[in-house]
């Protein structure tokens, strides 16, 4: 008993003596060490979950459902944080203010206009007025809520230096850097909403949002498709909704990306209730089709070549194949590197093709479909 009791206030005074000590060095240091680890474990700060490339924007799928009132240039600001804000958080978890330069942003979207320093300040002014709601998709309806919480908090732009500083919401932050299984998300690369208008930005991440279904459709209520484009008042007829909005969104969409997008309505009586989207990816389909080939060149390669009947080709031939193997789009998604650039991979095959006969006999296939005679070298 008097040990356990003597054990019991050794252990309390280490721990006393520990926290003293941190509180001490916390106190000298300035919390520049041990305060920021204390604060991610007490408040449970989320971390970004995985890291994408700057060409893709990502974003939680209760953001993309969400309910706003976005105009096309605030609705493209928001998604060209995207990126910015990933890349920024995962430097520092509690980055807040994120810079979006002008120009940047111009040439993002293609926007020639020398006025347009003053319109982006007006955008950011714009969006901190405006709320997102989320959509409670079974009860057919928004979420009640008397917290409102706005897109940007702060919007500080520098005249003389071509840019705004943009403090967003750390609920917004959120949205545009944590994703996990608990909170589902949507990527897709940003060159693909550059060319679309507002309704066609809405509609493509929706159907973006379920590209991974096995079975390619989706149905939305018309209550759910008229607050989400912001026309409840606008085409009180279903036939003005359906052409002014739903058809002008997938000319929009089939011009400028591979998805390809139909849809058939369900009526309960003479009412329409819900719109059935019906869609699929061009890209998927290309994409089976150049495996099929590479297969079949992989085939092809073990039938009609080995090492011992290939020979290294000369410094001029492989200079010129080089090239050709290198724009070859089956060739390069097969032997490129991730980020390689074009000239450091025609120097690379044109090394290979001089010197490494092995490779020659794996890249013999392609070899041939570009003209290659193997008597000629």
């Amino acid at each position: 008993m008097d040990n356990s009791q003597e054990n019991l206030q050794s252990e309390t005074i280490d721990k006393n003596t520990i926290m003293q000590l941190m509180r001490e060095i916390m106190e000298q240091e300035g919390r520049k060490i041990i305060a920021p680890i204390l604060e991610e474990k007490m408040l449970g700060q989320p971390k970004v979950s995985k890291v994408y490339g700057e060409e893709w924007i990502v974003l939680q799928n209760r953001l993309l459902n969400a309910i706003s009132n976005l105009e096309l240039n605030e609705r493209r600001l928001i998604m060209f944080l995207s990126p910015l804000v990933r890349k920024e958080v995962d430097k520092n978890p509690y980055q807040s203010t994120f810079i979006v330069r002008v120009r940047d942003f111009q040439d993002e979207y293609g926007i020639k206009s020398k006025a347009y320093y003053q319109e982006l300040e007006n955008i950011c002014n714009s969006l901190q007025h405006k709320t997102y709601e989320f959509w409670n998709f079974s009860a057919n309806k928004k979420y009640k809520s008397k917290v409102k919480v706005t897109w940007i908090t702060k919007g500080d732009y520098k005249d003389n230096q071509g840019e705004v500083h943009i403090d967003l919401h750390k609920d917004v932050i959120e949205m545009l850097t944590v994703f996990d299984k608990t909170n589902p998300f949507t990527k897709y690369q940003r060159q693909m909403i550059v060319k679309l208008g507002c309704y066609g930005i809405i509609l493509f991440e929706l159907i973006s949002s379920c590209l991974h279904q096995k079975n390619k459709t989706k149905s939305y209520t018309i209550e759910y498709l008229r607050e989400k484009f912001n026309c409840i008042n606008t085409y009180p007829i279903i036939s003005e909704l359906k052409r002014n909005v739903l058809d002008k969104a997938i000319k929009d969409i089939e011009k400028h990306t591979p998805l390809r997008i139909s849809y058939t309505q369900i009526k309960k009586g003479r009412v329409v209730t819900d719109i059935v989207f019906a869609f699929k990816n061009l890209d998927d389909a290309d994409k089976k089709v150049r495996n099929k080939k590479s297969e079949e060149i992989e085939f092809k390669l073990k039938e009609t070549c080995t090492t011992s009947n290939v020979k290294l080709l000369s410094p001029r031939q492989a200079d010129f194949f080089a090239s050709k193997l290198a724009e070859n789009q089956n060739f390069g998604s097969k032997f490129a590197k991730a980020g390689e650039d074009m000239k450091p991979f025609v120097e690379r095959i044109s090394n290979d093709l001089q010197r490494d006969s092995s490779q020659v006999a794996i890249y013999m296939p392609y070899l041939l479909e570009l003209g290659f005679k193997q008597t000629d070298n």
